[in-house]
């Protein structure tokens, strides 16, 4: 796979960089947090004006392309800026779910305005009772007359609260083929539990009433799609983190002085900031192969579970790490190193935690070994 960037992925890059450069400092990052929705509205329709919403739609559908190359490198760009924007909900998640299975009018339709920041989608796939599986959905919908009703619950609904369209997995009452329904989120019967995650960003329980659904093309296959474009923007955000976390602590280190003498002179500590560079350099070997996988059409589905329980590990680790060596401060929300490690134990944990994610990894590659067999 090459990684060298095209045109239109390093304007991407820098667009997204400019934005955070201009933007965003840790104060700044807690006001938009405190925000009602986890972030500020001006900033999404800043992105959304920069036609930065559209970059994982294919150039036919007026996007930057929708490789894996291109959600990466926003994505991990984005990391690096430790940005709150809800990206992963809204765009990957969301409009992504639209893209791959929506009917060509619900596209027409929704696609236009989700991409103008005028509307906000949210994919529902995962329930109580299945925990981390999203294959497994006891959400029913059945058929009335003409029409789709929809009933059930769904959980940890990312971006859930300020969404006006949800794409929410469910079975066919009569076949109990799993299919993908779009829902308006002002329908009646639907109702709403919302909070706040680890790392204040918003997210909704959502309960279904006989709720009127749409069916959308896509099953089975394409949630599977979907959510692996997930995690791997998952995958790509926590390297930009570590990197961020990593780069923070790398210049504390050089200016907080102890016994006299900067903190990263001694010994102990330079051997420790070198494993957690061996750490982050291997973070981003495995999220580029994960990337590479479908590109040569082998096992692109358990890549991304297996680079999602190595990176999510490393980051972790570099987390605490960054957090120890900055002491107490390293804890505060004044401090970006502690925001950012929030944000990293929330990914983490998104759609299955490492060992739910090694697990998948060895199910679906028959693998005995794999990049996250050592350290």
């Amino acid at each position: 796979m090459n990684f060298d960037l095209g045109e239109e992925q390093r304007l991407l890059r820098d667009m997204l960089s400019r934005f955070g450069a201009d933007r965003y400092d840790p104060a700044k990052r807690l006001t938009y947090l405190r925000e009602p929705d986890g972030f500020a509205r001006d900033n999404w329709a800043a992105l959304a004006e920069a036609g930065v919403l559209a970059f994982a739609l294919p150039e036919a559908a007026g996007g930057f392309g929708g490789s894996d190359s291109d959600i990466i490198i926003a994505m991990e760009t984005l990391g690096n800026v430790t940005a709150v924007e809800p990206m992963l909900a809204c765009v990957i998640m969301g409009i992504g779910a639209l893209w791959q299975s929506g009917t060509e009018s619900q596209r027409k339709r929704v696609i236009p305005e989700l991409v103008a920041g005028q509307r906000f989608a949210a994919l529902a796939v995962y329930e109580r009772e299945s925990r981390y599986r999203s294959d497994d959905p006891r959400a029913v919908v059945e058929r009335r007359g003409e029409s789709f009703v929809l009933s059930g619950t769904k959980q940890t609904v990312l971006g859930g609260p300020f969404a006006t369209d949800l794409v929410v997995s469910a079975r066919a009452d009569a076949s109990g083929e799993i299919g993908l329904y779009l829902v308006d989120a002002r329908s009646p019967g639907l109702a709403f539990h919302h909070y706040r995650l680890a790392d204040g960003s918003a997210a909704s329980d959502i309960d279904f009433a006989s709720v009127p659904v749409e069916p959308m093309d896509g099953g089975a296959d394409a949630l599977r799609s979907v959510l692996r474009q997930a995690r791997l923007a998952i995958c790509a955000e926590l390297v930009g983190l570590m990197a961020r976390m990593f780069d923070e602590t790398l210049e504390y280190l050089k200016t907080r002085e102890q016994f006299g003498k900067p903190l990263g002179s001694f010994q102990a500590i330079q051997h420790r900031m070198a494993d957690c560079y061996t750490k982050l350099e291997l973070s981003r070997s495995q999220l580029y192969r994960a990337a590479g996988m479908r590109a040569n059409n082998s096992s692109p589905h358990s890549s991304a579970h297996g680079a999602k329980a190595f990176i999510a590990r490393n980051a972790i680790h570099i987390g605490e790490e960054a957090v120890q060596l900055h002491g107490g401060i390293g804890t505060t929300e004044e401090l970006l190193v502690g925001q950012a490690f929030k944000r990293v134990f929330t990914l983490a944990s998104l759609m299955g935690d490492v060992d739910t994610e090694i697990s998948r990894y060895i199910a679906l590659s028959g693998a005995s070994d794999g990049p996250m067999a050592s350290g």
